[in-house]
């Protein structure tokens, strides 16, 4: 039978797939033979996939990769989901397989290592590989000939070990010389496992990733947080990715944002294609995604790849391939460079650039080969969902691991005849025969010369070097020969200037973060850079930026300011100027209040933004040294910058400040020449009261006079902002002002607050509890509220019940524990024990759906029937059916408030009843059952109040046997199984 396997898989590779994503959804018969898969794939037209290898030579691959002689090792998984049966030995391993007559089948194979525990990725490195697997960083070789690696040492441990889709993944090796690693998700405290004696402090990665020097062994954490995937382009810029971001450009590294530690960083990485629920994928199976709100998404998104072959053509170098293994497709985005980082776009309408219909097509990883080609690996299984995601009636389904016994690499190349292969033999190639291989086309080839060129470590080599990296055609070439006598300890001075100057763009970024590495010993060096940040590039300035903030020297303060100036609109620019060491805050801060942007009478946003991002910093400081010298020009009115840029510094100083636990006006007060400096600050508090309360202004220039409004904590202010919450017609001043007193401390605020909670908004109601919750004489007042039934205990949300029940004054924290924790209500108590009778009884969930278009569809929606009005319920696969039971019998139990039902009276005594849906400073509106909407104007409402309550009333039972309950919950729970039956699912039971 394995003889028959083989030579079928032999003529499958023989077969071409090509056309258009137009398949129609279809029931195929898998799993299908290699050669039947063959058919089943449709790739962009001008492109045909052939098979490389398939089972029995590749079983469960996730990865590959090519070493310098053109074998082919694979990554195979093949105790995915749940590992080996206790007791047995691990089962994932690395095989290396063999094209020997260069047909492009790679046809020989044999197992280099195994009993290894989910091994996820692979690095060639001096003969042999370094490997991801379980919680270790292995390097593997083969030092005996036999073909099998007798040589395991764990260089690296402490990665967590969780779900093993969750786990350090893609070692790779980039121009710095360095490995990188995707931590999974789950990051770890990490240790040198050669080094176990030494009693080092282990290096925590959580939320980063990791890298490490394969020569010298050092190894930090990087910036980035990749769940499986890590990818480069031709100059060094890495991506990664998540299950449903597919493309994440690393834009600041931490080595920078780490040296300011008053910097608050919200984001390092930059979503460049569309994540989430703006995502789009067109499979062209009836893709099972775990969650229904997701269908049509990435919801497992991985493997993304730069493509820098050179088989497929111009149109395709720099593209981002990811997989969607869901979907059984492999998606293709169009990435540009967009300011410092990139956009994209998909590169197609409708359709992908490789899918099938065949649901068994698992593509898990893709990379680039020796001849310029896209390889594609397929894990090929039926279920690619780990249990661990699924919901639990799915988790024992029987076919968990059907497919456990094959797996299929493919490549994609042009239609037409095929060029001859050029077979590696890069191990048999000198030294100085290599370096031509710097400029070749495909980066397989140049990345594996370089790799090769750093493994030998000769510095002979440097001459040829530096010609490459003066005279070369290519700008890639350039910039991987500096790096590759930088890691050589071979770069000079004066090669370092003359890439300063070179005309790519891409060129000059790369020698400034090169002179980083020597600028606090050179000059000449220190001067070009400074000169860098007024470069034509936002890039170079970009990293001029990162390298100056690094130095020491009144001298940097102002080209950091110009770099900042000259992207007003840039966030990623501003954050890399922010990133500076605190000593030069106060100076930039400085520097743009002086300049003319922050004078201009309608500053950019840009400016504004930047303005508050650095006094938010400085604040953070504390220092009074570096906030005084600024403080008395942003609370004067001395032409400095304009009223709306002051502000923003002034809010930013208060921010950074109450971030480490410091009130403004406490900290004015230890100031020298305080008396005038609190004058000051009063004056603008006056104005910005008057502002804030000022009718005639625009809502939009309102809102950040009233944030303001926060540190100021007086009668006047709370006069004003009170006055706000109760009757502004417009729902964001009213949040603006309850969230601003939330800093007060005025005693009435309190009383009041709770006084005006009944009429307010969803989102309104929020911003009051959360002023009544931020100061415990409120909280106590806001508990006396819950206990009295004034403020329903629904209104609580888990969020703030945890706040509540976590304070740190203690006898709030014991009466919030007593109070939302009380059991139901005794008659709501009472249906649920009859009705949890119908849990066990014999559902039908056809008669269900019956149920449900009588009684539900007039406000839920669920399979196509009934509307949108009330809260989505689709989405069952995390709720039991006891959790159904109750939310249909107390549906006021854990109501969204998004969705409490008002009570609207008008002027002429009409009465509506409904959710609010939308709000404007005239008129609200108001959805009713049936999707009924009613607009109504402000100016006809003589009052309108929250019932507290579900716009589903309580009383359900009443309409509903046990049997048809148990039916309907049968129904909500598994209506998506009633067309498309999963495995192991029993659609029967409730």
């Amino acid at each position: 039978m394995r003889a028959a396997t083989r030579r079928l898989c032999f003529f499958a590779g023989l077969l071409v797939a090509c056309g258009t994503n137009t398949a129609a959804h279809s029931q195929i018969a898998s799993p299908l033979s290699p050669a039947e898969s063959l058919t089943h794939l449709h790739v962009e037209p001008g492109l045909a996939v052939e098979l490389v290898a398939c089972e029995p030579e590749v079983i469960d691959p996730i990865a590959i990769r090519f070493d310098e002689d053109g074998r082919l090792w694979v990554v195979e998984m093949r105790d995915y989901p749940h590992g080996p049966p206790e007791g047995q030995p691990s089962l994932s391993r690395i095989r290396v397989l063999t094209d020997l007559d260069n047909d492009g089948r790679y046809e020989t194979a044999h197992v280099f290592a195994d009993e290894m525990l989910f091994a996820t990725g692979i690095q060639p490195w001096r003969g042999g590989a370094f490997v991801t697997l379980a919680e270790t960083v292995l390097y593997l070789k083969d030092t005996d000939g036999d073909g099998r690696a007798d040589l395991r040492e764990p260089w690296f441990q402490g990665f967590t070990a969780e779900n093993p889709q969750l786990r350090a993944n893609h070692p790779r090796l980039g121009l710095d010389g360095r490995i990188t690693i995707a931590n999974g998700l789950r990051g770890g405290a990490v240790v040198d496992a050669r080094k176990a004696s030494d009693n080092a402090e282990p290096l925590s990665i959580s939320g980063r990733d990791f890298a490490f020097d394969p020569r010298t062994g050092a190894f930090e954490a990087i910036s980035g947080n990749g769940q499986f995937g890590n990818a480069l382009d031709d100059f060094g810029n890495r991506f990664v990715c998540n299950n449903r971001a597919p493309l994440q450009h690393i834009v600041l590294e931490n080595q920078y944002t780490a040296r300011n530690p008053f910097l608050a960083v919200g984001s390092v990485v930059h979503d460049v294609a569309p994540a989430g629920e703006l995502s789009r994928v067109f499979p062209l199976t009836a893709a099972w995604t775990t969650s229904n709100l997701h269908a049509g998404q990435f919801t497992a998104a991985c493997g993304v790849t730069i493509f820098r072959g050179d088989a497929l053509g111009d149109a395709f170098h720099g593209n981002a391939f990811i997989c969607e293994p869901t979907g059984s497709l492999v998606h293709r985005e169009i990435v540009l460079p967009h300011g410092v980082t990139f956009a994209s776009h998909a590169a197609y309408q409708e359709r992908e650039f490789l899918a099938s219909d065949d649901p068994w097509f698992r593509p898990v990883n893709l990379e680039i080969g020796p001849d310029g080609a896209l390889y594609v690996v397929d894990m090929h299984r039926a279920v690619i969902e780990h249990p661990q995601f699924m919901p639990s009636e799915l988790q024992s389904r029987p076919d968990l691991r059907d497919g456990d016994d094959r797996g299929r690499i493919y490549r994609i190349v042009p239609v037409g005849p095929s060029t001859p292969r050029v077979k590696p033999r890069l191990s048999k190639v000198s030294t100085a025969e290599l370096v031509p291989f710097l400029r070749h086309r495909n980066a397989w080839w140049r990345e594996t010369a370089a790799r090769l060129l750093l493994e030998r470590e000769d510095a002979a080599i440097a001459p040829a070097l530096e010609y490459l990296a003066a005279s070369a055609p290519e700008p890639a070439a350039r910039i991987q020969s500096l790096w590759l006598l930088h890691n050589l300890n071979a770069l000079s001075t004066q090669t370092i200037l003359a890439a300063c100057d070179d005309l790519d763009a891409r060129v000059r970024e790369h020698a400034v973060a090169l002179a980083g590495h020597r600028l606090a010993d050179e000059g000449e060096l220190r001067t070009k850079v400074i000169a860098a940040a007024r470069d034509a590039d936002g890039r170079v300035r970009f990293r001029a930026a990162l390298v100056l903030g690094g130095l020491q020297g009144d001298d940097v303060v102002e080209p950091l300011a110009a770099v900042a100036l000259a992207a007003p609109d840039d966030p990623w620019t501003h954050a890399a100027v922010s990133t500076a060491l605190p000593a030069h805050t106060g100076p930039l801060l400085a520097a743009v209040l002086h300049d003319s942007a922050a004078r201009a009478p309608a500053p950019a946003a840009g400016t504004i933004s930047l303005t508050h991002e650095l006094a938010t910093t400085l604040g953070a400081s504390r220092d009074p040294a570096s906030i005084g010298p600024v403080l008395a020009p942003i609370v004067t009115e001395d032409g400095s910058a304009s009223p709306v840029v002051r502000e923003a510094a002034l809010l930013g100083l208060a921010q950074g400040l109450q971030r480490r636990g410091v009130a403004l006006a406490a900290f004015v007060a230890q100031l020298p020449d305080s008396a005038g400096l609190q004058e000051h600050m009063s004056s603008q508090f006056d104005r910005l009261a008057r502002q804030a309360a000022d009718n005639g202004l625009p809502y939009a220039d309102r809102v950040p006079k009233i944030a303001l409004l926060r540190y100021d904590n007086s009668e006047r202010t709370s006069d004003v902002l009170l006055a706000l919450v109760s009757g502004s017609p417009d729902q964001a001043l009213r949040v603006a002002a309850a969230e601003a007193l939330a800093g007060q401390t005025v005693q009435r605020v309190g009383p009041a607050l709770v006084a005006a909670f009944p009429a307010q908004t969803p989102a309104v109601r929020r911003a009051i509890l959360d002023a009544l919750i931020a100061q415990p004489p409120r909280a106590a007042l806001l508990l006396d509220e819950l206990e009295a039934g004034r403020i329903a205990r629904n209104e609580i949300d888990a969020s703030r019940a945890s706040r509540l029940t976590e304070a740190g004054d203690v006898a709030i924290r014991q009466r919030a524990k007593k109070l939302l924790a009380q059991a139901l209500p005794a008659e709501r108590q009472r249906v649920l024990d009859d009705y949890r009778a119908a849990l066990d009884l014999q559902a039908d969930p056809l008669a269900g759906k019956e149920s449900f278009v009588r009684h539900c569809a007039t406000c839920h929606r669920l399979a196509g029937i009934g509307v949108d009005v009330a809260p989505d319920i689709s989405d069952s696969r995390v709720k039991l059916p006891a959790q159904l039971l109750v939310d249909i019998l107390n549906p006021n139990q854990a109501i969204d408030n998004n969705y409490a039902s008002y009570t609207v009276v008008m002027l002429d005594g009409a009465v509506y009843t409904g959710i609010i849906a939308a709000e404007t400073a005239g008129s609200i509106t108001l959805r009713q059952p049936e999707n009924k909407s009613l607009d109504l104007l402000r100016t006809d409402i003589e009052l309108m109040r929250s019932n507290g309550a579900s716009l589903m009333p309580e009383g359900f039972e009443k309409q509903l046997s046990q049997q048809q309950m148990a039916d309907l919950i049968s129904f909500i729970k598994n209506w998506r199984y009633l067309e498309q039956p999963i495995p192991g699912t029993v659609s029967g039971q409730p």
